[in-house]
């Protein structure tokens, strides 16, 4: 049975600081923004000398700032609860705080702390935001998936995030651009991977924000949990 690591909020807005839950069961967090993705990846960085990781999402998620990276908890961070992680941030210029780990940054963040245990890196995105500009990695597109997951080798971390399975329609709207049977599969090929030892830890993001909203976001959910005989659904 899976578990709420943060208690289900609400179907609010996530902007780039607010994580409305965290449920895991096993090696699978789902999450409603890949802010706390950092987090759940410590556990398989503490139990492996090498890892790859995989990045899927319409936006890089790389940002770095040496300001961030200068407030970074080295000391005790392997250690954090995710009340810690959450909270921990620096003061900014408007008297305020800012959240070290945001929607935006956690990824360059990692790549700053931990590039030198990762020997693979590989993306599948729209080409939204900052690029990762220290590491060399693989470019995937829509058409190489779901069979690009069954030809992964080693150790993997994977990061998805289900707004890669969303476009800018003409109307300017978020809508879906693949379809349940896509996104099954999918959640099949990861269920194997996963089985087969070759994922050690899979990060899921819904991002309605970015994927035609909460109902957007949730159906693009049931179909990938579908693929991965994973029963999960957020409270009414």
């Amino acid at each position: 049975m899976g578990e709420w690591i943060v208690d289900f909020q609400g179907r609010n807005h996530s902007t780039a600081i607010k994580l409305n839950f965290l449920w895991q069961q096993g090696n699978i967090f789902i999450m409603d923004n890949h802010r706390a993705a950092l987090w759940c990846w410590v556990e398989s960085l503490k139990g492996a000398d090498r890892l790859n990781l995989f990045h899927v999402d319409r936006h890089f998620d790389a940002l770095f700032s040496a300001q961030d990276y200068s407030h970074f908890p080295h000391d005790r961070f392997e250690h954090f609860s995710i009340s810690e992680y959450l909270e921990c941030g620096y003061d900014n210029d408007f008297f305020a705080v800012t959240p070290l780990f945001r929607w935006d940054n956690y990824l360059g963040l990692f790549i700053e702390k931990y590039r030198e245990r990762i020997e693979n890196w590989a993306f599948a995105t729209h080409g939204k935001g900052t690029a990762p500009q220290s590491i060399p990695f693989a470019a995937y597109e829509p058409w190489e998936f779901p069979a690009a997951l069954g030809e992964l080798k080693g150790s993997w971390i994977f990061n998805l995030d289900l707004d890669y399975f969303f476009g800018r329609m003409s109307d300017g709207q978020m809508g879906r651009l693949f379809t349940n049977a896509y996104i099954e599969d999918w959640g099949s090929g990861l269920r194997k991977a996963i089985d087969d030892g070759v994922i050690q830890v899979l990060t899921i993001s819904l991002s309605p924000e970015c994927a035609a909203g909460w109902g957007g976001a949730e159906g693009a959910l049931a179909a990938l949990t579908q693929g991965l005989g994973l029963e999960f659904s957020l409270p009414e």
